[in-house]
């Protein structure tokens, strides 16, 4: 059976996109996530994203990183989704409303046009700075929770950064075991500007763009005195926008930024079907 699919990206960081409102696909589907996120030898892709129904809201998401493991959340992949249910014309007033395994969460088109701007909703304050060991050198970061877990790294320059060793061993360090965490380096750029480089979970490598990771550093960087909307350079060069409110208890958090079709396809593989 063939699968019809968009490919999509916020920022670059970027999706096999489903239209999966029939449901015809099972909930093991590992195996098919790996393979078509394989950039050799499958589409390629940083994760796979279904939009589903949802007997209260316009849809439900669900997110499975590169590895085929789901994931409770990721921000740009929202973003993209939230596209999508526009484009089909769900919602109501230009606005989706979704459920998310990070909670309920609404989002809309940006005046550009193409942008989507997500409402995530409360984010607690970032931990005390604690330290790591790893790689033979100390760390210290700040540990919080954007829908999934983020360790945050300032540094002077990003561009100085070993993602690929140094993230790595701190995303698997044995602090954040069992689970693991998405390690983001930071820079401040000054004016409410910060540069990102972000190692992911599940997709094991550096990622372009990280939306997650986008509204963690900046609310590390604003819990330092960094004004709001905050605006977060991508590995890739685009903008990531993030906008924080005071709150009871910490933050209320929206993220704005590109979200593109690349194009569309059909997986010819024979998916799992429910019976």
């Amino acid at each position: 059976m063939g699968i019809p699919f968009l490919k999509m990206h916020g920022a670059g960081n970027d999706f096999v996109v489903i239209d999966h409102l029939t449901g015809h696909l099972t909930p093991g589907i590992a195996a098919l996530v790996a393979r078509v996120c394989d950039r050799r030898r499958g589409v390629g892709a940083d994760g796979v994203l279904l939009l589903e129904r949802d007997p209260e809201l316009d849809f439900a998401m669900r997110y499975y990183n590169a590895d085929g493991r789901p994931a409770e959340f990721c921000g740009n992949g929202a973003r993209c989704l939230a596209r999508l249910a526009l484009d089909l014309g769900l919602g109501r007033g230009g606005e989706v409303r979704f459920r998310t395994d990070a909670g309920i969460q609404s989002a809309r088109r940006t005046a550009g046009g193409n942008g989507i701007d997500l409402h995530f909703g409360h984010l607690d304050p970032p931990s005390p700075p604690i330290a790591l060991e790893a790689c033979g050198k100390s760390f210290e970061g700040r540990i919080l929770r954007s829908g999934v877990p983020h360790l945050v790294i300032a540094v002077e320059k990003v561009e100085w950064i070993p993602v690929a060793e140094w993230g790595s061993a701190l995303r698997h360090h044995a602090r954040f075991a069992p689970e693991g965490t998405n390690v983001d380096f930071v820079a401040r750029l000054g004016g409410s500007r910060i540069a990102m480089r972000t190692y992911e979970r599940g997709v094991e490598a550096e990622t372009l763009a990280c939306g997650s990771g986008a509204m963690a550093s900046a609310l590390c960087a604003a819990e330092e005195g960094e004004r709001s909307p905050i605006a977060v350079v991508t590995a890739g060069g685009d903008e990531l926008n993030v906008t924080l409110t005071r709150e009871a208890g910490g933050w209320d958090a929206s993220l704005a930024g590109p979200a593109e079709v690349a194009f569309t396809g059909t997986l010819q593989e024979v998916a799992p079907v429910l019976t």
